[in-house]
């Protein structure tokens, strides 16, 4: 079954970092740093955290974050090193 990649938006706001998926009403929060709020909210939606991938990019604004998510469960991930 194909699944679509996901795109992970993470902002920062009075020293939290605020992470949402489009299409997605869930969210996730961490005080830590931009990664761990992304990788929370992979795991509120059952993904594999471990194959998130940041994007770099110039169109993000100061204090943004986004991360891309092949979309696979973490049940259907792949081992590690073989995705």
């Amino acid at each position: 079954m194909p699944v679509e990649p996901i795109t992970i938006n993470v902002r920062q706001s009075t020293g939290t970092y605020i992470a949402k998926a489009k299409g997605c009403k869930l969210s996730a929060s961490c005080t830590a740093g931009p990664a761990q709020a992304a990788e929370a909210l992979a795991h509120k939606l059952g993904l594999a955290s471990d194959l998130l991938q940041e994007v770099r990019g110039r169109d993000l604004g100061y204090g943004c974050s986004r991360f891309e998510h092949p979309g696979c469960k973490s049940a259907d991930a792949p081992p590690r090193g073989q995705a």
